[in-house]
């Protein structure tokens, strides 16, 4: 009883720590939507040079994307006419860390730590985009399908009637089910792990703790803003600084649907310089925070929490905000799967699709079937996975296909 009563303690504790800066980030990328329309970020990043890496690892920074949002997106530009290096470094700056993760690394662990995330996300996203341009070169062959609609963007007016839906769709959808779980093992690990047990059994050396989390994270799918809490309750405990940045840096860019995925938007080749860059870039930041709090000591880098800058009042009403925020959606979640489950199927054609997560993939399929002609009457069931729609044409099955495949997912 005193384990439960311990570990919902913590749980609500990093709850209330992260909740405003987590609707603070939300805000900053509503409005960056907003702003910035698909068509310029395509525009400036269709060649492969230096210029289009940078501008793609800058356009990727603040959006608060996970790796399983992040990747029709990122597929969605290189089909686009985006390079495959930009493509790249889109896809690892944006779900390593945004507006959202980096001010609630700043909650929980101080803003040298969260500048060092950041710092470290630049790096890995820049170099591997530079790789992947000069090992493909000129490299830019796209799957063209002149049935399905890729003219233009969302005109700014449309874009900002759809503020509040991208905050619940593309964002918090996103992210719903891997931040609460997030929270749930952050709470258990400061509730049952003893304090400086690391430490008692030589986990907290650095270059073992590093290579541990590489392990369990890389396989593992985890968004950017769940993962802070759980890195914070890790350090708490004793694990190295640096182990705990290798697991934010690679944790959140990388799981087993994204890996596959981008081995078959980018190539096998674009795949490795992808993972490697990620691996090879998390060891050496990681090794590098470390011998900077040797240097100038750990309370001076990471305050742990320790620092109350904004009132409580205000961390407990964005708390109930964003819980009213989570019952909606899952609320809303459980209506459309139910609807979808409703749909007749007579004259209706079913696929299966693999890597659909969330209801930001859910979206992303919709749209991608959405676009092509002579389909209508389209349903997405995302527990059961599948898209279901009525056919005009007997060839639009494969326009589909190909329309869901350019979108980052598999029938």
């Amino acid at each position: 009883m005193l384990f439960l009563f311990d570990t919902i303690r913590e749980m609500l504790f990093f709850f209330n720590e992260v909740s405003i800066y987590l609707l603070l980030g939300f805000f900053v990328a509503g409005i960056i939507h907003t702003v910035f329309s698909e068509s310029i970020i395509q525009r400036h990043l269709g060649n492969n040079t230096f210029g289009s890496v940078i501008k793609a690892t800058l356009f990727g920074i603040p959006l608060p994307l996970c790796s399983c949002a992040v990747v029709p997106v990122a597929a969605s530009l290189k089909n686009s006419g985006a390079s495959k290096g930009s493509g790249i470094s889109f896809l690892i700056s944006t779900p390593q860390v945004g507006a959202d993760s980096f001010l609630i690394t700043y909650s929980l662990l101080g803003w040298v730590f969260g500048i060092f995330r950041i710092a470290a996300s630049i790096v890995t996203a820049l170099a591997a985009g530079i790789l992947v341009n000069l090992i493909n070169g000129n490299d830019k062959k796209q799957t063209h399908n002149p049935a399905i609609n890729t003219n233009g963007s969302e005109t700014f007016k449309i874009r900002v009637k759809s503020f509040f839906s991208y905050i619940e769709y593309n964002l918090l959808g996103s992210i719903a089910n891997t931040l609460v779980i997030g929270i749930i093992i952050a709470g258990i690990i400061t509730a049952v792990i003893p304090d400086g047990f690391f430490t008692m059994y030589h986990l907290d050396n650095s270059l073992l703790s590093m290579s541990m989390m590489l392990a369990i994270s890389i396989p593992m799918y985890v968004c950017a803003a769940a993962s802070t809490p759980i890195a914070a309750s890790l350090i708490m405990k004793g694990i190295s600084p640096g182990a705990a940045l290798v697991f934010l840096l690679s944790g959140p860019a990388t799981n087993a649907i994204t890996i596959s995925t981008v081995i078959n938007v980018f190539g096998k080749k674009a795949a490795s310089i992808y993972l490697s860059s990620i691996v090879i870039v998390s060891l050496s930041m990681g090794y590098l925070l470390d011998l900077i709090i040797g240097e100038y000591g750990f309370t001076n880098i990471i305050p742990l929490h320790e620092h109350e800058i904004l009132p409580q009042y205000l961390k407990i009403g964005a708390s109930i905000l964003l819980t009213a925020m989570l019952g909606w959606y899952y609320y809303k979640n459980k209506m459309i799967s139910k609807s979808a489950e409703e749909v007749t199927m007579d004259n209706k054609t079913t696929l299966k699709i693999s890597g659909m997560t969330c209801m930001h993939c859910a979206e992303s399929v919709k749209k991608a079937v959405e676009s092509v002609k002579y389909v209508s009457n389209i349903s997405v069931n995302l527990k059961k996975k599948t898209v279901v729609f009525n056919m005009e044409k007997g060839d639009a099955l494969e326009k589909v296909k190909v329309a869901i495949k350019l979108a980052g997912f598999n029938t």
